[in-house]
């Protein structure tokens, strides 16, 4: 490089670095407003049992009779001893011990009737089942009981919700699926508030250039978290958690996993790309798809980074776990419960159980589960009940 011969050492190393800094095009800066989360150890995530980290798991056969016969279940949800479980049928309520109590709402045309489920939300405050249905652009509202109780509006260019949190105020934070040919959506998210029988929205989160073409994607399932009394969001292919607060929503940590993700300039250079195209480019330069799932406990906030590894953070250090190990199922899993639910409560079928029998002979409890089960029974649900200290003790465990 002949126009740096005359340059001082300490000149040049400074033009070097930025230029180093300037070519990693594909991965981001920390913003000087961020706070990295500190991850422990970010380059060898670790594999575990599953009881390395919780003290306990509950399972919960659900009730199997000619009132409430489950296909695969889209969605499960928990308020105190009420599960609410989704399948392609309809919403059912099951109680602590899994016993049948009731459907929520019909499919039909007629009053307090609904022709599709595109989601649903808990308004625990109220005790109030949410449906949300695009189709008919409204959504509506039940007690858990499944008594009809009201239903709001939405509007055209809102009508397009893939999942939603309500907030303790009384908005409603909306997620929304990548752009495609039929829907040219501008926000990734949006936040409602009543007016009258209308819920009113203003966008707080543009989308991103992308496009799924013919095809309907959200690619994030589970994107909006309340974690410490704050509301968390993340946003599709980035490492950042961001916050809503008083209408706005703001980055405020950064998921430093040693992962590039792609940049504005490559999302500019491939915006005219089919998303699942975009993807294979993004797998053959090893580009990662950043945070695409986040769950939360009362002591830790969950993030899946590029669908393989999981993070556990408790707010001051974070844990990255490869896959965990249920020896009493020997069974290998994400910690992270799937695509049924948002709060570790996740679903076994009883096929799955049946043909375990011997592998859960060392525990009692899960022996006499599988006995009593039959293989055309309803799933059964379990939940994690995450250990005090957790990773202060797989530090100490693992020698991080």
């Amino acid at each position: 490089m002949k126009l740096m011969l005359n340059i001082n050492r300490k000149s040049y190393s400074l033009i070097v670095t930025v230029i180093i800094l300037m070519s990693s095009c594909r991965q981001q800066s920390l913003p000087n407003s961020l706070e990295a989360i500190n991850i422990i150890n970010k380059d060898c995530p670790i594999e575990l049992d599953i009881y390395d980290i919780v003290d306990s798991i509950s399972y919960i056969p659900l009730e199997t009779s000619e009132k409430c016969l489950l296909g695969e279940l889209q969605r499960t949800k928990r308020d105190g001893d009420f599960y609410f479980v989704e399948d392609t049928k309809g919403l059912f309520v099951f109680g602590k011990d899994g016993r049948f109590l009731n459907e929520i709402g019909h499919k039909g045309n007629a009053p307090g009737e609904y022709l599709y489920m595109d989601n649903f939300y808990l308004d625990r405050k109220n005790k109030q089942v949410c449906i949300i249905n695009n189709v008919q652009k409204r959504i509506l509202r039940y007690a858990y009981d499944g008594t009809y109780i009201s239903m709001s509006y939405l509007g055209d260019k809102d009508a397009n919700i893939e999942s939603a949190m309500l907030c303790d105020g009384g908005e409603l934070l909306a997620f929304y699926p990548l752009p495609n040919d039929l829907f040219h959506v501008d926000s990734e998210y949006r936040v409602f508030r009543e007016k009258g029988d209308t819920l009113v929205s203003e966008r707080i989160m543009d989308a991103k250039a992308l496009t799924t073409k013919d095809a309907f994607y959200p690619f994030l399932y589970f994107p909006m978290v309340t974690f410490n009394n704050k509301y968390f969001l993340a946003s599709v292919f980035s490492n950042e958690l961001y916050q809503y607060e008083n209408g706005k929503t703001f980055p405020v940590y950064h998921v430093d996993t040693s992962a590039t993700i792609p940049d504005e300039a490559f999302l500019d250079e491939h915006k005219d790309l089919d998303f699942f195209e975009l993807l294979k480019i993004m797998n053959q330069r090893n580009i990662g798809t950043g945070i695409t799932a986040l769950e939360a406990s009362s002591d830790y906030l969950f993030a899946l980074i590029d669908n393989r590894k999981t993070l556990v953070w408790d707010g001051e250090k974070g844990i990255l776990i490869s896959t965990t190990y249920n020896s009493d199922l020997n069974l290998y899993s994400s910690l992270l419960t799937g695509g049924s639910s948002d709060e570790h409560v996740g679903y076994l079928s009883a096929e799955f159980f049946c043909e375990k029998k011997e592998d859960s002979a060392g525990s009692k409890a899960l022996s006499e589960l599988a006995d009593s089960l039959s293989e055309d029974d309803n799933p059964v649900l379990f939940q994690y009940h995450f250990k005090k200290d957790a990773v202060k003790s797989l530090m100490e465990k693992y020698k991080l």
